[in-house]
């Protein structure tokens, strides 16, 4: 996946203060809006923080597949907002 449209979303998800659904390859992960302390993109890598310190995750961009901005349902119906390639 494209870094800028990675950058692009991580963004979109902090401004709305949002969790992130990270797809890769092996597996599908929520990076929480309450438990992660740093999101970013480095070293061909999505990198995020927790909180706690105790834990860090990366996840190489050429083995994201889906990235998705989940909203609090309180506030929005259809509360996710998905974007993602197809790998051929």
């Amino acid at each position: 996946m494209d870094k800028k449209l990675i950058e692009q979303i991580i963004k979109e998800a902090k401004d709305t203060e949002a969790n992130l659904v990270v797809a890769d390859r092996r597996d599908t992960f929520t990076v929480e809006k309450d438990d992660v302390e740093k999101i970013e993109v480095e070293n061909g890598h999505l990198k995020a923080t927790m909180q706690d310190g105790k834990a860090t995750v990366y996840v190489e961009l050429d083995n994201v597949y889906k990235l998705v901005v989940e909203r609090d349902k309180a506030k929005k119906t259809g509360g996710r907002t998905g974007f993602g390639t197809s790998l051929s």
